[in-house]
């Protein structure tokens, strides 16, 4: 059975504003789909995406030249479904996966508060 979800975790001392872009054309570029997000404050945003199995090879590298350094165990997990994926016949290749990407932003800013109306 191949597994349909994956989960990735990063971490960055960098802007978020441009880390979120960066993961987001990241994402794009690896030929997934953003479905959704959750910002918590300003210390972590949690994206939802869906792609193609054939395509999650592709994630690891987008990342890495938007220089987003995945946890070892993200980067073991995409190697995962890439060893998985050799060999399969083109129509499971096609298979739709999803995924999350965690990314906790470390810096001494206090609390983002947004008031609710």
């Amino acid at each position: 059975m191949i597994p349909n979800f994956i989960r990735l975790n990063s971490s960055t001392r960098h802007d978020r504003h441009t880390v979120i872009a960066h993961a987001r054309e990241a994402i794009s570029k690896s030929g997934g789909w953003i479905l959704d997000f959750k910002m918590f404050s300003n210390v972590s945003i949690n994206i939802v995406f869906q792609m193609a199995l054939s395509d999650v090879g592709k994630l690891a590298q987008a990342f890495e030249q938007v220089e987003i350094k995945l946890y070892p165990e993200s980067i073991e997990a995409l190697d995962g479904f890439v060893q998985m994926s050799k060999g399969l016949p083109r129509e499971k290749l096609e298979a739709e996966i999803f995924g999350t990407l965690q990314i906790t932003f470390i810096h001494k800013d206090k609390d983002l508060k947004i008031i609710v109306p």
